[in-house]
């Protein structure tokens, strides 16, 4: 057979393979097979992060109690007296007008000024007054003794911490409560903040605040007189300070502080309002503003903060 025969015989018999076997993907179909493959190995093997998936939720910061700087009194130091009911009176009806003489403090015809007294009943929220010219009205009181308190607060609330700033008073309303224990010359303890609602920005940072009485400064240490505070029923570290105290990271709900004047001993003193418990609400949502009010209208709005 000669050459160009076994060429033609070949060349045949090829095209009889190709038009009898199955059909192979053209090179573009076979690239878009292999590349779908490879596709859907990377969708399922790959460690890139799934942009659909959610990611966990930080955990929330650990509650704290921290120190800030305690504010300079202005000179002369300012006083708060009650001139009214006087001392150990016994008064028939359950509504009495306290009366405050308070010297070196706010200007109550500045509108721009928002230092106020802070009158505390008992061991109930402190009322705040703007207005210190004006009686201060009690209702609805209990028969028996009650204890009045007062000192003044900055526009932050702060208490103003000096010596000889808080007015104390006893009155009884009916009658005195028998085997009623209160030395006004003990060391006390005096709950001022937090209270109510705490609402908004603010609400991360919540000012945890008291005034002491009777108690010197070099008395106040870890192994001296102190303050614990308790949240939610976990004892924080004793404040050893008497300066102004923050509460950081408060979850939003309900919650219930407790201040404690501890002795040396670590046992809490006697006094009947050397323990103080309070319970407040925690938003991180601001409060719609107040509607325009005439100024003596917004004094009243501001009482009870």
């Amino acid at each position: 057979m000669t050459r160009p025969a076994v060429l033609t015989l070949v060349t045949v018999l090829a095209l009889g393979c190709a038009s009898t076997s199955p059909q192979t993907p053209t090179p573009s179909s076979a690239a878009h097979v292999t590349e779908t493959l490879v596709d859907a190995a990377v969708s399922t093997l790959s460690n890139e992060p799934d942009a659909t998936a959610v990611a966990p939720a930080p955990a929330p910061a650990p509650v704290a109690i921290t120190v800030g700087a305690r504010r300079e009194v202005p000179t002369p130091s300012p006083t708060v007296r009650i001139t009214a009911p006087r001392a150990n009176t016994t008064v028939r009806e359950n509504r009495v007008e306290l009366r405050l003489d308070v010297r070196n403090w706010r200007n109550a015809d500045d509108a721009n000024d928002h230092r106020h007294i802070h009158v505390v009943v008992d061991n109930n929220d402190y009322i705040r007054v703007d207005d210190p010219r004006r009686p201060v009205v009690l209702e609805n009181l209990s028969e028996g003794t009650h204890v009045v308190r007062a000192f003044p607060g900055w526009e932050t609330h702060e208490s103003v911490k000096t010596d000889g700033a808080l007015a104390v008073l006893v009155f009884h309303v009916g009658r005195a409560t028998p085997n009623f224990a209160f030395n006004p010359r003990a060391p006390m303890l005096t709950y001022s903040r937090p209270k109510g609602a705490n609402n908004g920005p603010a609400s991360d940072h919540i000012l945890l605040d008291f005034y002491l009485s009777n108690v010197p400064p070099g008395d106040l240490g870890a192994e001296g007189v102190r303050v614990r505070p308790t949240i939610d029923g976990t004892a924080f570290a004793a404040l050893t300070a008497w300066q102004p105290h923050y509460i950081e990271h408060l979850a939003e709900g309900e919650h219930t502080i407790v201040l404690e004047l501890l002795g040396r001993d670590g046992q809490l003193l006697a006094g009947p309002f050397n323990r103080a418990e309070r319970r407040i609400t925690v938003s991180r949502t601001a409060p719609p503003p107040p509607p325009a009010t005439a100024p003596a209208a917004a004094a009243m709005e501001h009482a009870g903060h």
